[in-house]
């Protein structure tokens, strides 16, 4: 499982996961269907410690044992009461799902942005997400596994992003490293972070 970053101030963005469900300018058919909603797919599970914990905006920074770093926002359910920086935890979380992708040297579909901007994020359990609109840099692409990495221009961490949409996957391969995508995502949210067991 690849284990990747996700800024805070990238992810208010989130977040989370993550996966990125990216959709495409489609038809005005599809478009009138369009939601956002996070897929079961873009679930992950991973042990990792805690090396950052804001209980004001319940953000939560972790380093996997390979040394890959990820911030989630912790959903309601996860007592960050219960944790503090330098535990080692189980984390069950949803990756970054984007719902609108424009396409490299293509005018930015405003009225879908607008749209996806303004509905609600249907997250597991009931819980409402946040989108942000962003302007990414493409730094890993993997077709087979319908992942995309991205990057904030300005720097920071790195983003995976999975596309679930089958109908947006065919539109992977005409995505190249290098190319600049504007993006609505949602953020990184974890439903679960408990301590680890104790190795006896």
């Amino acid at each position: 499982m690849t284990f990747r970053a996700l800024p805070v101030a990238f992810a208010s963005l989130a977040i989370a996961c993550g996966a990125l469900t990216t959709i495409l300018p489609l038809p005005a058919t599809a478009q009138r269907q369009a939601s956002n909603i996070i897929p079961p797919a873009a679930s992950v599970t991973t042990q990792a410690k805690i090396t950052a914990l804001d209980p004001a905006t319940r953000s939560v920074g972790l380093t996997a044992p390979s040394g890959s770093t990820i911030t989630l926002k912790a959903g309601p359910a996860v007592r960050l009461e219960m944790l503090k920086v330098g535990d080692t935890v189980n984390a069950h979380y949803y990756r970054s799902v984007a719902f609108v992708v424009s396409p490299p040297s293509a005018p930015v579909p405003e009225n879908e942005i607008a749209a996806a901007l303004a509905r609600p994020v249907e997250q597991p359990g009931g819980v409402i997400g946040q989108v942000t609109r962003v302007s990414v840099n493409v730094v890993g692409i993997d077709v087979a596994a319908h992942t995309i990495d991205v990057v904030n221009p300005k720097g920071g961490e790195v983003i995976s992003v999975s596309v679930t949409d089958p109908d947006r996957q065919a539109f992977l391969p005409h995505i190249k490293v290098g190319d600049t995508l504007t993006a609505v995502i949602s953020e990184t949210f974890a439903v679960a972070i408990d301590p680890a067991p104790t190795p006896k």
